[in-house]
């Protein structure tokens, strides 16, 4: 509901002029296709030579993808024994960071196979992961609240949290939307569950330390400056209202083991797509949210914002998901039985200018 009315004020705010949509420019065909033999891809770092490292979380696998030579790789060094359970993955200029659950601890990687440092997650954040780490060093944490007995802690705002260097010292940069929720009952009275595939908040840290946040509910995009300067809000951008189908449900389960399905009777789903499924920042402060779309569409859509709004947006030839975006190209991932095929498209020239 809060998405609808979003999307009604935006068209309000126009009355008495047509709104001008912002151009869209088509990314080419696929320059480069590659299997990855891995189920889900969470998440993807670019490296200067053009490959990219990704992190199969199911399989728990740190994979290097060359597109130029076509291959797939496990990165070098990273053993079983060193990471039983890669649950996280970071860049950081040419050092790869890994969060392993099994053993809690950020474990960083040159790209020749060389451990180079080890963090353990920090107690007084319950052994949160980091999610990004700044050009000075400092870490950023999301924190959630505990959900309690009844599960009504879902309904409170998480926090990102920053660190220094030296995880000792920590404070709070903004506050995070809860993703929608529901009350069910399953037997030993009723419970508040977030329901899946519900959107959430998106973030990420610039290299200078700038905070920005996605707002899902909202579709824009908020920047917190570096040293405590006022926030910068945005302007809530229009977005087209798309049901949850029972495709996108059965497409959801694909992603689990064919006996894990059996679960997934009793799950809880969003009515509503939410506006954007990932988002990606360049080093301008743009961000690129990877928007919803009707189950296997042929064509996913970027749409690039900065605080002032929405500036263009970027269609793709793919009914996949943008997994990343670098200075000159963008890869989506298209889930298939056979594993993940990752294609890498180049940027519209108008992407890279504007």
């Amino acid at each position: 509901m809060q998405r609808l009315v979003a999307f009604l004020l935006v068209g309000l705010a126009a009355c008495g002029a047509p709104p001008v949509a912002p151009p869209t420019f088509a990314a080419g065909p696929a320059a480069d296709t590659v299997i990855v033999p891995v189920r889900y891809i969470s998440d993807a770092v670019s490296r200067a030579d053009g490959s990219w490292v990704v992190l199969g979380t199911e399989e728990f696998e740190v994979l290097v993808v060359d597109f130029e030579a076509g291959s797939v790789t496990p990165h070098p060094g990273m053993s079983r024994a060193e990471i039983p359970g890669a649950t996280v993955l970071l860049g950081a200029g040419d050092t790869l960071w890994v969060g392993d659950w099994g053993l809690r601890r950020m474990t960083a990687w040159l790209p020749d196979g060389r451990r180079v440092d080890a963090v353990p997650t920090p107690e007084q954040l319950r052994g949160a992961f980091p999610r990004a780490r700044d050009a000075a060093g400092q870490w950023y944490f999301e924190l959630s609240a505990p959900p309690g007995r009844d599960g009504r802690g879902v309904l409170d705002s998480g926090a990102v949290v920053r660190a220094d260097t030296y995880l000792s010292r920590f404070d709070t940069v903004a506050q995070i939307t809860p993703p929608e929720s529901a009350e069910v009952d399953r037997g030993n009275g009723p419970r508040m569950e977030l329901l899946v595939l519900a959107g959430r908040d998106r973030w990420g840290v610039l290299p200078d330390g700038t905070v920005w946040i996605a707002r899902v509910q909202q579709n824009k995009l908020d920047v917190y400056p570096p040293g405590g300067a006022a926030a910068k809000r945005g302007r809530p951008m229009a977005d087209p209202i798309l049901p949850i189908t029972e495709t996108d449900r059965q497409l959801y389960g694909l992603r689990f083991p064919e006996e894990q399905r059996g679960n997934l009777a009793n799950v809880r789903f969003a009515l509503l797509k939410p506006a954007f499924e990932r988002a990606f920042a360049e080093p301008s402060g743009r961000v690129w949210l990877f928007k919803s779309a009707v189950a296997l569409d042929s064509i996913r859509h970027f749409q690039v914002a900065d605080t002032a709004g929405w500036r263009f947006s970027v269609s793709v030839p793919s009914y996949g998901t943008g997994i990343g975006v670098s200075p000159d190209a963008i890869v989506m991932a298209e889930e298939f039985p056979g594993g993940t095929r990752l294609l890498r498209f180049a940027r519209p020239a108008e992407s890279i200018a504007n």
